[in-house]
């Protein structure tokens, strides 16, 4: 990145304007000359400027959090996390939080393991599986008027070749993204889908009849193309989400006690079937489902859509729910050795660091410990 860009970007991140995008290639940018540099001596040296400017944007960071409402704790005390492990984020957490001997004690006890990346499986309605990861960019098949595109920043595009021979029933397709896996997807009416690892989406090739129905297993992020005659249904194993057109985020894990429907813009009327019960959600509102009942609350939606914009962000989360959510991303297990019931933290991490880099953010909190033993990962008090 050349010099005038950077500090452009810097500027835009430090004054709170700049976009996801930068955001993003900022970040990117700096996890990128870490992991360049910080294997010689040379990388725990100044001069490059990556210190003085970590700390200016944690400072500023912190200054923000002082001109907060102290009368609103809750709020405070969450920001106040964030920006103590957002250091994490831009791999300043090297610098700040760790002395140099702990970071090669903490690297020598395993191999790197590397955050997830696009990858996921196609399943054809003729039964054909592609591996999305390996397949060329470019067309991938053609189903009765129906192109399949690979895109080179790695999603999947249906697009109508020939309206006339949309067939009157529908084939479907599967799409699956393993554990350490993420993908977008992009739907024939034009509805964007956004896939958490271990997730998958059944949809039809063209959408006919009064709905456009497709079936969830894990976690979407859904960007539903309006069509005020055609109404959009969501469809996991124990709930049903109706839609025109609006942004969620459904999270809808086999292995986890709640399903949670968060509605960022429009509206979306929530069906639940085991336990029965129904509800409408408006912009900012979280459904919560149950083995035991169903609850609506108002909730800061950026921490349930973090994931598809390139973070883990907890707000006083318990321990075993946010290493559930880094297990997916790093196709890790899980053990703990002890009792960690009551065990809660907050802050925001790049999916982009290794789960190493992660895990010694956690262990400064000084509440646990962590044992890697190949893929394991034991949890110790």
């Amino acid at each position: 990145m050349r010099k005038a860009e950077l500090t452009s970007l810097t500027e835009k991140y430090i004054a709170g304007t700049a976009g996801d995008d930068e955001r993003l290639k900022l970040e990117s940018w700096y996890d990128e000359q870490l992991a360049l540099t910080k294997t010689t001596d040379e990388a725990w040296k100044e001069e490059n400027g990556q210190m003085e400017i970590g700390q200016r944007i944690f400072n500023n960071i912190n200054q923000q959090i002082d001109r907060q409402d102290k009368r609103r704790p809750t709020r405070f005390l969450y920001r106040l996390a964030v920006a103590a492990s957002f250091i994490a984020v831009l791999g300043f957490g090297w610098y700040l939080v760790s002395k140099r001997s702990d970071i090669k004690r903490f690297n020598r006890s395993a191999d790197i393991i590397k955050p997830g990346s696009n990858k996921a499986f196609l399943t054809l309605a003729d039964g054909t599986k592609i591996n999305l990861d390996q397949a060329l960019n470019g067309t991938l098949a053609k189903q009765e008027g129906i192109q399949i595109t690979k895109t080179a920043d790695g999603q999947l595009v249906y697009t109508i070749l020939d309206q006339k021979s949309t067939p009157s029933k529908s084939a479907y397709n599967t799409i699956s993204t393993p554990a350490g896996g993420q993908y977008q997807v992009t739907l024939p009416d034009g509805t964007k889908v956004w896939l958490n690892a271990l997730s998958s989406l059944k949809y039809p090739t063209s959408f006919t009849g009064q709905f456009r129905t497709v079936e969830l297993t894990g976690e979407g992020y859904f960007e539903v193309a309006k069509n005020k005659n055609k109404p959009f249904k969501l469809k996991t194993a124990k709930q049903e989400i109706s839609v025109l057109g609006t942004h969620f985020n459904v999270s809808a894990y086999a292995d986890d006690a709640e399903i949670k429907t968060t509605l960022v813009e429009g509206g979306v009327a929530v069906k639940n079937f085991s336990p029965l019960a129904t509800g409408v959600l408006k912009p900012g509102q979280q459904a919560i489902f149950h083995n035991t009942g169903f609850s609506i609350n108002n909730v800061d939606v950026e921490e349930y859509i973090a994931w598809k914009n390139g973070f883990f962000m907890f707000n006083n989360e318990g321990i075993k729910e946010a290493m559930q959510k880094l297990a997916r991303w790093y196709d890790v297990d899980i053990e703990y050795v002890g009792d960690f019931d009551g065990i809660y933290f907050g802050g925001s991490f790049s999916k982009n660091n290794s789960l190493q880099e992660t895990l010694k953010i956690l262990e400064s909190t000084d509440k646990f410990k962590f044992k890697i033993e190949g893929r394991r990962i034991k949890i110790l008090k």
